[in-house]
């Protein structure tokens, strides 16, 4: 883990202003905000995870490069996966502001990855020199827990259908909402479906072909295709 010395020291400045939770922001702006946060830089390998433990519970994850999947762990130690975050998204803005004390938080790497962490209680602290700037900031974090918002919100709803099969096919629905069009790639394994949807890979990979046997889906590894329209008009 390495300081906030090597985010600027680096030629990454153009990555850093794209991110939602700097967007708006100058170069100048961003170096006075990391000289008075002082956040953190993590590179991980492609499966590489880390924990995220009590003492690190409230840090805010923001992923500048490659792709990492968040997991929640429970005192047995079995683990859920609730969202995988791409370059540029936010890791958990929200859950670790809001400390999770009965839950433990795993970021699993996907590619080379490298997430800036830093603690969210640089936000509200006052300071003359960089006010603006942590106002600035505050409304993106805003922006970006209204989509983290959104996600949980979708995974319930994935989770409170009455079966597999009706499982599925919402997960569906909500991707192919997102990608606009009735052919696409889900960002989970079949194993990490089956736990996003709360249910074993074997009764997953019946209901699948039993939808793909049906005619209404076609599919390839994590390449999908709505063969029937109605229920995935958007």
């Amino acid at each position: 883990m390495a300081n906030y010395s090597n985010l600027l020291n680096r030629e990454i400045m153009d990555e850093l202003r794209a991110h939602l939770i700097f967007s708006g922001l100058s170069e100048d702006e961003i170096r006075t905000f990391f000289d008075f946060a002082q956040p953190e830089l993590i590179e991980l390998d492609p499966g590489q995870k880390i924990s995220i433990d009590a003492g690190h519970r409230r840090k805010m994850g923001i992923v500048l490069s490659g792709d990492a999947k968040v997991y929640t762990i429970d005192y047995d130690g079995n683990k859920t996966i609730i969202n995988t975050i791409r370059g540029h998204g936010t890791i958990g803005t929200m859950q670790f502001m809001m400390e999770h004390y009965n839950m433990l938080f795993e970021i699993v790497a996907d590619t080379e990855s490298e997430i800036m962490t830093m603690d969210p209680d640089v936000l509200l602290i006052s300071d003359e020199r960089v006010a603006m700037i942590q106002h600035k900031i505050l409304v993106n974090v805003m922006a970006s827990q209204r989509q983290l918002f959104i996600t949980l919100s979708e995974h319930l709803v994935c989770l409170s259908q009455k079966n597999i099969r009706d499982k599925i096919m919402r997960f569906l629905k909500i991707c192919s909402e997102y990608e606009r069009s009735y052919e696409f790639n889900i960002r989970f394994s079949r194993e990490e479906l089956a736990e996003y949807l709360a249910v074993d890979r074997a009764s997953l990979s019946r209901s699948l072909s039993a939808l793909k046997r049906d005619g209404i889906i076609d599919y390839k590894k994590s390449h999908f295709k709505i063969l029937t329209t109605q229920h995935f008009k958007f």
